[in-house]
This record gives structure tokens, C-alpha cells and sequence, in this order.
């Protein structure tokens, strides 16, 4: 494209591409609570509003998103694929194939990039109601997408371009962090990280209900344990040190955290965990194939 031959300072091309990507009109079929997130994403970054439409059969849905972020929207698929360059199918995985037979047509006289975001539905089953080589690129955010601190793992199939990527990035770098991985290995991402957050919340759960004795609030002691969390996370994902060399600086010899880390290590938690995540990618892979 004439802007990557025509900047080679880093900054400028991304000034550059980043221009163009806000003038491409983005089309959501689909006005749920994932919709809503990138739309709410995309406006904070500095997408213009005029820019977005977004289409659903559901009215009330459309009214929340017109009221919270005075976009276009529309009860007909159509004109999402008349007005867009990128389309974004948010629907339920059930209802794709109906919607693909439904706009299929336009969709090949329009060409606009289509990027699914409807769970388990394989870019192969996309193809296969599409014309062939037709640029398709699966995305898989996880829900603190809502709060704009997502991951997203981005998979495009061999017919999209350079530029199809770097504006599937820009979108989903609105919502958080961004990570383009193989197709295959989507289903041990969506055990680790999809599921991701249900295990953190899990886990303060379980916490909570061990803080009986610690005389505050459910409110409060939820906002300790959350922080607490986040806090490590971010050292983390900042320190140079490897998660397990963080863990041993906490841990000192025969203090209160190895007394609890050896608990662990006695009833096999490392090991529960792996086989979980094992179990996890295995259902991923099933609910695929189905």
C-alpha cells in the first residue's frame, strides 16, 4: 500500500495507517455486550462515531447502543455490509450460519474485510459459506475487554493483507492487548487465557471464603484480594524476573508463605492445574468440531 513505501520512519507510517484506519467505516452485526466493549473501545481511541454502525434484531439492544454512544444503527444486516469496509460478526455462534446465508451476497459484491468474533466457530465453517479466498480473520477478546484490559488472540486465514491485520490490531488494541496466534493453537489459547478470567475469579473467590476471621466488609476484603491480584499481575508482567524467581522472593524459609506454597506442592495444585487446562483445551477442541 503507497503509505508503508512511502514512510519508512516508524512513526510517521503508523500516523500514517492509523488516519486511514479511523476513515474506514466499521459495521457490527451484533449489539451485544462484546460489540458493545469495542464500540465504547474504538470511540475512546478516537474513532469518529460517524464512522460505526452496528445492526441487531434486538431493539432495546440497539437503544442502549445509540444512547451510549449515538452511532448508527439498523435492524438490516444489509446495509452494515453497504456502508463498511470492516464488518464484525458479534452474533451467537448458533445464528452465524443463517446471517452468512443472509449476506453473503452482498458481502461479495462489497469485499469488506469480515472479522468473526462468535465463539468456537472455526474460520473453515466461515469459508465454506463464502466464496474462496475470501478474507476472514477470527478474534477470540476475553471479557475485561469490557473494561478495556482484554487479550485478544487474532487468527487470519492466508487471503487477508498485511493491512487487514494492522487494522484488526488497531480495533482490538482499544479493549487491551492484542496477540495474533495460529488458528490451531486457538484452543489451548481459549483454556488459558479465554477462560482466563473465570479462574481469577475463582480463585478470589475461594479466597474470600478463607478470610472469615479477617473482621471487614465482603465489599472490602473482595477490593483487597482484587488489588492484590492486579498488583502481582502488573509486577509480573513488568519485572525482569521470572514468575517463579518473583514467587521465591516472597517465599522466606520457614515463614508463613512457604508454609502455604508447601500445602500447595503437598495436594498437587501445579498438577491439578495443568491437567485442567488440559481438560479445557480438549472441550475447546469439541464444542470446534461440532
Amino acid at each position: 500500500s503507497y503509505y508503508r513505501r512511502s514512510y519508512n520512519d516508524k512513526d510517521r507510517y503508523r500516523f500514517v495507517w492509523k488516519e486511514i484506519m479511523n476513515n474506514k467505516n466499521i459495521g457490527f452485526i451484533g449489539a451485544g455486550n462484546m460489540a458493545s466493549a469495542l464500540i465504547g473501545g474504538l470511540i475512546d481511541s478516537g474513532k469518529d462515531v460517524t464512522n460505526i454502525i452496528a445492526s441487531s434484531p434486538e431493539k432495546d439492544h440497539l437503544d442502549r447502543l445509540k444512547k451510549s454512544f449515538n452511532i448508527k444503527t439498523t435492524h438490516k444486516n444489509e446495509e452494515i455490509i453497504q456502508l463498511s469496509e470492516i464488518v464484525i460478526l458479534a452474533v451467537k455462534p448458533n445464528v452465524v450460519e443463517p446471517v452468512l446465508l443472509e449476506i453473503k451476497d452482498l458481502l461479495f459484491q462489497r469485499n469488506p474485510l469480515l472479522i468473526s468474533i462468535a465463539a468456537g466457530i472455526q474460520i473453515n465453517s466461515l469459508e465454506q459459506h463464502l466464496k474462496p479466498e475470501y478474507r476472514i480473520i477470527r478474534a477470540m477478546p476475553n471479557t475485561p475487554a469490557s473494561i478495556k484490559e482484554g487479550v485478544t488472540a487474532i487468527s487470519p486465514n492466508q487471503f487477508v493483507t498485511e493491512e487487514d491485520i494492522d487494522d484488526a490490531k488497531e480495533m482490538f488494541s482499544s479493549v487491551g492487548s492484542v496477540a495474533e496466534i495460529k488458528e490451531n493453537n486457538i484452543d489451548i489459547y481459549t483454556a488459558l487465557i479465554g477462560s482466563g478470567p473465570a479462574y481469577v475469579f475463582y480463585l478470589i473467590e475461594s479466597l474470600l471464603e478463607s478470610s472469615a476471621n479477617l473482621e471487614l466488609t465482603d465489599t472490602e476484603k473482595t477490593t483487597l484480594l482484587a488489588s492484590m491480584i492486579s498488583g502481582s499481575a502488573n509486577l509480573a508482567k513488568n519485572s525482569e524476573d521470572s514468575p517463579e524467581e518473583l514467587r521465591k522472593k516472597v517465599t522466606s524459609p520457614g515463614g508463613v508463605t512457604q508454609s502455604a506454597i508447601e500445602e500447595f506442592e503437598s495436594r498437587g495444585l501445579k498438577k491439578i492445574i495443568k491437567e485442567s487446562m488440559k481438560v479445557a483445551e480438549i472441550k475447546s477442541i469439541d464444542l470446534g468440531n461440532k
